[in-house]
């Protein structure tokens, strides 16, 4: 039965590389997992995180985001638990963790008052720290693991 199987396995492999001589026998690209393409940051995305002023694992992925600044279009960043119009937090908050102002003032980089945003965009279930990528309309969550 073996040698049936081997047999029916030869002229398979034959038939293919007469009728195909160019194409891989496996295409990894339609393998199931992870798409890079659909992972992967794009150009034309935008980063949205919400984090608490005072957040040690906040921090961590602050700083993991400005390492990417330059792979997307921007990083908008809601701060919550800090009262609105307390501009001073913000700014405090921007210097420790080196946010350069030309960043700011060209929009690269945007900083919010959270003002329930977090909330509403993941109905009451999101918990800071909390990572959105925005590719054209299209809001999904991330991971750090996927940064």
């Amino acid at each position: 039965d073996v040698d049936r199987i081997l047999s029916f396995q030869r002229a398979y492999d034959t038939a293919v590389k007469r009728l195909y001589p160019n194409e891989p026998l496996i295409d990894i690209d339609r393998l199931p997992g992870k798409s890079s393409e659909m992972n992967a940051l794009q150009s034309t995305d935008r980063l949205l995180l919400f984090a608490r002023p005072v957040c040690p694992v906040c921090d961590l992925l602050v700083d993991k985001l400005l390492k990417r600044i330059d792979e997307v279009s921007g990083i908008d960043i809601y701060l919550s638990e800090l009262a609105p119009g307390d501009d001073a937090a913000v700014r405090n908050w921007a210097s420790r963790h080196q946010i350069e102002p030309e960043w700011v003032r060209s929009r690269r980089i945007t900083l919010n008052y959270d003002g329930g945003a977090l909330k509403k965009l993941t109905n009451g279930q999101g918990e800071v720290p909390y990572l959105l990528r925005r590719r054209g309309e299209e809001l999904s969550q991330l991971r750090a693991s996927d940064l």
